[in-house]
């Protein structure tokens, strides 16, 4: 299992366990991404889970190749160790994702999650989970353990700048539905301009710098450039998730320009030099 280089400073759920959750539906939203809609399953989701929006994170668990899904059931406390305890020839992949979105229907929950699909140069999905999406179907299961939220913004009027790749998109547009008419200023870097997407109604263009990464070029390149380039107020509250070195890069500038570490928060979802991530979105 991997996990997330991230700040410290998350809302954590009131109270979560692992759940078992079932496909609902399949879409491609643009070239880059496939949604898939998870629907409650009547397992208990429906009394444990509170939906925080933001960048709202979670465990997914993965069924084996054969389709056999075993999951480590329990609160979110020891989760980890029950997973650990499992014969290797059942225990579920762990991957860590963001809801893009949530809502009630019908008594049950239904959550979007979008997943980035990289391809290798024989064009094959890299990742276990992208390749889990593509071939979902409708009726397949996943479990789910709630994480709550790593956007954390301190009380005051601190101006907010968020930024993002690919993978951090889904996430963003949490946030921005969240800030709802909460001035912020966004810098998203994706590897294809199709991928380009209206983060909320109530986020002026004005305020959204997209970024279309050429091929070959180190992901995070352009999104770091353009942000050293950015006049940053030592007052602000600075976000920034991504691959590795464009969410560690951000923190360094903003601390650089004299922000407080507790108005930074960050994570890298994964690293460009591995062959899996951190967490992907």
């Amino acid at each position: 299992m991997t996990e997330q280089l991230t700040s410290g400073r998350a809302v954590r759920p009131r109270q979560a366990s692992v759940r078992r959750l079932a496909v609902h539906a399949t879409t491609q939203p643009s070239p880059g991404f496939v949604r898939i809609t998870l629907a409650s399953t009547g397992d208990g989701f429906e009394d444990d889970f509170e939906y925080q929006g933001f960048d709202q994170w979670f465990r997914l668990f993965l069924p084996r190749a054969d389709g056999r899904l075993v999951l480590p059931d329990g609160p979110a406390e020891g989760w980890y160790s029950r997973w650990l305890g499992m014969d290797e020839s059942v225990r579920p992949e762990v991957r860590n994702y963001t809801i893009r979105d949530a809502r009630s229907d019908g008594g049950r929950w239904l959550l979007d999650v979008d997943f980035v699909i990289h391809r290798s140069a024989s064009g094959t999905v890299d990742g276990t989970a992208a390749g889990w999406a593509v071939g979902a179907t409708v009726g397949d299961e996943v479990g789910l353990l709630d994480q709550g939220r790593i956007f954390n913004v301190p009380a005051g009027e601190h101006p907010i700048t968020v930024i993002a790749d690919e993978s951090g998109l889904p996430g963003v547009e949490g946030i921005a539905r969240a800030l709802g008419d909460r001035a912020a200023r966004y810098l998203i870097e994706v590897t294809d301009a199709a991928d380009i997407r209206t983060l909320s109604p109530s986020v002026p263009d004005a305020d959204v710098e997209w970024l279309v990464r050429p091929h070959r070029a180190p992901a995070g390149s352009l999104a770091i450039a353009a942000f050293d380039d950015a006049a940053i107020d030592a007052s602000s509250y600075l976000y920034a998730v991504g691959e590795a070195k464009l969410a560690l890069a951000a923190r360094r500038a903003g601390r650089a320009a004299g922000v407080d570490d507790r108005r930074i928060d960050f994570c890298a979802y994964w690293r460009a030099d591995r062959d899996s991530s951190f967490r992907a979105s």
